[in-house]
């Protein structure tokens, strides 16, 4: 049966009708800090037990004391439904608020290590008034909580300011509270007091009823236990999450060597089971200044993560102290002795209330610790009472994280030496395996600015009156480059050179306090370093130059190894720079001694170019000679004939018809007579063919003769313009006598401008060309028979100018060049002439120039491509002994590319014959 049913048993038994109560179960509030406006009309009012009808009286009591009951068991039931503290007195503080109809209630709980202070844990409010949760009230000179504690009841006090005794802090505290009356009653649990229950009317003055007393006691007894269950089950909870964050921190420890990692899990938390608003590391630099490197923190209050926090109150004493293991608890900064400048300190730092643990790390037998950063614990809302349990865990925790930096701390120093000995043997087989010093310098200075981590590395070299400039760097954005400039630094000194000859190693951590001159001050300010770490390089006793690191965004100290890492390699940068130095004298001499044997080459190459010329310009003499007198022999002994056949066909004539006149005058002719008359008549027929026949040889021998001397030129001028298609023509004129009935000759002259040249020369080309292809057409038909081809061609095109003064060749696979760029495309099948087809003349070539284009193809046995490399080579020759001078091609070569700056290309196939291309530009002497 409920406890509603039981109530309405009762009430029927007694036979009473039951008034309005207030019938729905309150809620529980979720939260820790409870702010409640609910409405009066659910509130509980007290009977009026005033009445003179005995029944009705003991009704209402009766009637008071089930309500009561039905209070007790839904507090009790609220109660057991957690065992979380702050609920439990937050649910309590509710249901008392509301049910009693007050301002503000609130419990105030016994801390076990606080006897003189009670913490106000719940807290209830009915209107807008002053929150109390969390405030600490002293139990010293209050005799008001020292009567309520003496007291096994409740105490009603309904005009609170004069309760008696009160101390002026006392009143000034319930003033701030706006506190006018208050029933308050202590909570016990095995006869101690462990909190204290206050009901607070704040608008007025109020009388405390019997009943409200009554209903206050009963809910007392419940909280003293709930509060004692409460506290232990946090106790254990807290112990219990504190070792879970103490197991979990050491299995990390011992999983990982990622440092940032396992000191994050510890701030988090740390910061968390101690419920306070910031956790940080505060590790140390130089001069005991230092930066939080990890940070855990709750709003409003703002992050000091990643700060340069200088606290110029921390001396060497406060290190000292902490160094020998202190720990520090600082419940209130305004009242614990720290000096005004740390209290001010902490103030623009939110700080109400610290806790401090410092981290010793290197500890050993035979070793002291070192203090390597200090674990802190920021209270920010208020002041706050750290316990003994808290700071005890705090230094494990600190004990913890000292044994995960030792351990990083150790694996980065191995790291750091596996790192530093990787680049020295790095630098070293470098060394061993190249003499290219700059890609030693850059590839040292790279690697030592990522081991290092800094901002910049460079090789400053020396230069006359120990200015220099930088030759080599590495440096990372948004640090300004200096590489190649010629930095000269008026202070460096004489007696910083005499050091650095000496090999001093000089690291700088704040060059604001390096003791410089204003000078070196403002010219290091200038190339953005803020600290730097100088290592001279020197090669024997010469100071050839320094190897620098620089720290740019901040001041920095310098490691032992650090300093030990750049020295080292600056001693291998020593070697590799002398070996360098004496590779490049050794490739200065071999370039002088290679310069000597290309001048050597050339010069006999043009030694060899001048026999050339001065064998062909003998032969070109010889032969206009024997050309001159050949002609001039056959002109004079033409010039005999030729006239005189005129006279001797008009002779004929006349006698022929002297012999028809004495014909006809002696009809009867003497027998002599008459057997010549059949031979007249035969020599009369006959002799005009005879005479012509004799005219005919006789033009011949004068077209011989013109052609000879126009093949030679021998009556122009050196230089003339002409037309190729008539030099063409006298060359093959020249081979006439070649041209037999296998060898068929196909011509495709095309329309061409004339052109300037020198036409003896470029006539003994193509007597050449022609000549060498017919060579080729007849050992083909003599071993293999059939007829062979000679295609000759000419055409107006263009040139590339990369391509004048060029031998130009391809083989069966590809072209080196493209012969032309538009020349007309090939109908024989013994080329593969794709190469030359036209391409789009309406996209313009800004290197193409107008050519006269000259194609010569054969249908011979074609070049193998180890051949067709060396065709014009002077004196080279694939001829039989006796066959060939091997000046031809060299001699084409000579006057097409050299003589007129045209270009001579051959593109053959093995098996399919070879075409050769003379191109010669029409503005040659332009």
């Amino acid at each position: 049966m409920t406890n509603a049913q039981c109530e309405h048993a009762l009430l029927t038994m007694l036979g009473i009708s039951k008034r309005p109560v207030f019938e729905e179960k309150i809620p529980m509030t979720q939260v820790y800090v409870p702010n409640y406006s609910e409405p009066e009309q659910g509130a509980i009012e007290p009977l009026e037990l005033e009445t003179e009808n005995p029944q009705e009286r003991g009704t209402a009591e009766l009637e008071e004391q089930v309500r009561l009951f039905r209070l007790l068991n839904q507090i009790n039931r609220e109660i057991g439904s957690t065992l979380d503290l702050s609920r439990v007195l937050a649910s309590a503080c509710q249901l008392l608020g509301i049910t009693i109809n007050c301002s503000r209630v609130s419990i105030l709980v016994k801390d076990n290590e606080l006897d003189d202070c009670l913490i106000t844990r719940g807290e209830y409010l009915k209107e807008d008034y002053k929150r109390q949760l969390g405030l600490a009230v002293p139990v010293t000179d209050n005799p008001h909580l020292k009567a309520v504690m003496s007291k096994s009841g409740a105490l009603a006090v309904s005009r609170f300011l004069e309760f008696p005794g009160l101390s002026e802090d006392t009143k000034e505290l319930a003033k701030s509270l706006s506190i006018r009356s208050m029933l308050t009653i202590a909570t016990r649990y095995q006869g101690q007091v462990n909190g204290v229950i206050g009901l607070q009317q704040c608008d007025r003055e109020r009388e405390w009823t019997v009943w409200e007393k009554e209903l206050l006691e009963g809910v007392a007894s419940q909280l003293g236990i709930a509060i004692n269950q409460a506290q232990i089950y946090t106790a254990a909870r807290t112990a219990a999450e504190r070792e879970a964050l103490l197991r979990s921190v050491t299995r990390q420890i011992s999983s990982t060597l990622d440092l940032n990692t396992i000191l994050q899990t510890a701030v988090k938390g740390a910061r968390k089971l101690l419920d306070t608003d910031r956790m940080v590391i505060y590790q140390f630099k130089e001069n005991w200044l230092g930066e939080i490197v990890v940070e855990d923190v709750i709003d409003p209050w703002y992050s000091l993560l990643g700060q340069e926090i200088g606290d110029n109150c921390f001396s060497a004493e406060n290190a000292k102290l902490y160094q020998q293991g202190r720990l520090r608890a600082i419940d209130n900064i305004h009242y614990s002795g720290l000096d005004s400048c740390h209290v001010e300190f902490l103030d623009s730092l939110q700080v109400k209330a610290n806790l401090i643990a410092p981290i010793l790390i290197g500890s050993g037998e035979s070793s002291s610790p070192q203090l390597w950063g200090l674990l802190i614990a920021h209270e920010c809302r208020a002041k706050r009472h750290w316990k003994n349990g808290e700071i005890e865990w705090l230094r494990q925790i600190a004990d913890e994280i000292a044994i995960a930096v030792n351990q990083a701390q150790l694996y980065q120093e191995t790291r750091a030496a596996a790192e530093r000995e990787s680049l020295l043997r790095l630098v070293t087989e470098r060394i061993r395996s190249s003499l290219e010093c700059s890609e030693i310098m850059q590839t040292a200075v790279s690697e030592a600015r990522q081991l290092l981590q800094s901002d910049r590395v460079l090789i400053y070299q020396f230069r006359e009156n120990w200015h220099g400039s930088v030759v080599v760097e590495e440096t990372i954005a948004p640090w300004n480059s200096i590489l190649g400039e010629e930095v000269a630094d008026d202070c460096f000194p004489e007696k910083y050179l005499q050091m650095y000859k000496s090999g001093r190693v000089r690291p700088m951590n704040d060059i604001s306090s390096a003791g410089l001159d204003r000078e070196h001050f403002q010219f290091l300010e200038r190339l953005q370093v803020r600290a730097n770490l100088v290592v001279p390089i020197s090669i024997g006793r010469k100071l050839w130059g320094l190897l620098i690191a620089h720290e740019c965004k901040g001041p920095r100290f310098w490691q032992p190894e650090e300093s030990q890492l750049l020295g080292q390699l600056a001693e291998q940068l020593a070697i590799a720079i002398q070996q360098g130095e004496l590779f490049e004298q050794v490739q200065d001499s071999a370039t002088k001694y290679q310069a000597q044997a290309r001048e050597l080459q050339a010069t006999l190459a043009e030694l060899r170019s001048t026999q050339v010329q001065l064998i062909q310009s003998v032969k070109l003499s010889s032969l206009g000679q024997m050309v001159a007198g050949i002609a001039h022999e056959i002109n004079n002994a033409n010039n005999f004939i030729r006239p005189n056949l005129f006279y001797a066909q008009d002779y004929t004539l006349v006698m022929l018809e002297a012999l028809s006149h004495y014909a006809e005058a002696m009809p009867e002719p003497p027998d002599e007579i008459a057997e010549l008359i059949e031979e007249i008549e035969y020599i009369e027929q006959d002799f005009p063919k005879l005479v012509k026949s004799m005219q005919e040889g006789s033009d011949r021998i004068r077209s011989i003769v013109e052609t000879l001397r126009n093949f030679a030129h021998l009556d122009e001028a050196e230089s003339k313009e002409v037309d190729l298609n008539e030099g063409l023509e006298s060359s093959l004129a020249m081979l006439q006598h070649r041209l037999t009935r296998q060898i068929v000759v196909r011509k495709e002259y095309g329309e061409l401008p004339l052109l300037e040249c020198r036409p003896g020369q470029i006539n003994q080309v193509f007597y050449n060309i022609l000549q060498n292809a017919l060579d080729a057409i007849e050992q083909k038909i003599e071993e293999n028979g059939g007829t062979g081809e000679l295609t000759i061609r000419t055409w107006l095109g263009k040139m590339r100018l990369e391509s004048q003064g060029t031998i130009l060749t391809a083989s069966a696979d590809k072209i080196c060049n493209s012969p032309s760029l538009d020349s007309p495309s090939l109908d024989s099948s013994s080329l593969d002439s794709s190469s030359l087809d036209s391409p789009n003349l309406n996209s313009p070539d800004l290197d193409a120039v107008d050519a006269v284009i000259i194609s010569i193809r054969d249908s011979g046995a074609g070049i193998a491509p180890e051949t067709l490399e060396r065709i014009f080579d002077p004196f080279f020759t694939t001829k039989e002994p006796g066959k060939g001078t091997g000046l031809g091609l060299s001699l084409c070569y000579q006057v097409t590319v050299k003589g007129h700056g045209g270009c001579i290309d051959c593109i053959s196939q093995p098996g399919r014959g070879a075409e050769f291309l003379v191109k010669l530009p029409l503005n040659h002497g332009h």
